[in-house]
């Protein structure tokens, strides 16, 4: 009898181990993500090219990551809090001659659950860093873009 209490705990205490590391490489808190995002980024970029199937994750109002391809992350951080981000569920992005460029392109919310579309201020782009080793990174939930063509910002 003994034995299969020792043989439960120990499965147990495997199955809480799995869960616990599980949690622990992919945070779900927006600023706990961004931290992580930022200590996978790369040197600073000029530019990325702009794809239509390009997704998106809020991270919080500073910054986002955006995913043109499943194994190519880059994290976009805003000279200042970009309002609504964090709660939107459409967004644009500004680009010139397919290219999202820093400091020249931004981001724009375009709207939020429960909330008519309306125009907002654009959130100009800081920085773009690419995810070092994005294939290991595990994006949280990913959005399409809203891909209407809008360049410049």
């Amino acid at each position: 009898m003994s034995a299969r209490i020792s043989d439960a705990a120990a499965l147990s205490a495997v199955a809480l181990l799995a869960l616990l590391c599980a949690c622990a490489h992919a945070p779900t808190d927006p600023q706990a993500r961004l931290a992580r995002y930022r200590e996978h980024a790369g040197a600073p970029v000029a530019s990325i090219e702009y794809t239509r199937n390009m997704r998106w994750e809020a991270l919080g109002d500073q910054a986002l990551v955006v995913w043109p391809r499943r194994e190519a992350g880059f994290l976009l951080e805003f000279a200042s809090p970009c309002t609504g981000l964090d709660a939107a569920s459409s967004i644009q992005i500004t680009r010139d001659a397919g290219r999202v460029r820093a400091r020249h392109d931004a981001v724009r919310v375009m709207s939020m659950p429960g909330a008519r579309p309306m125009q907002r201020p654009p959130c100009p782009i800081l920085l773009i860093r690419p995810i070092r080793d994005a294939a290991a990174e595990a994006p949280g939930t990913l959005r399409d873009l809203d891909d209407t063509g809008e360049t410049g910002p």
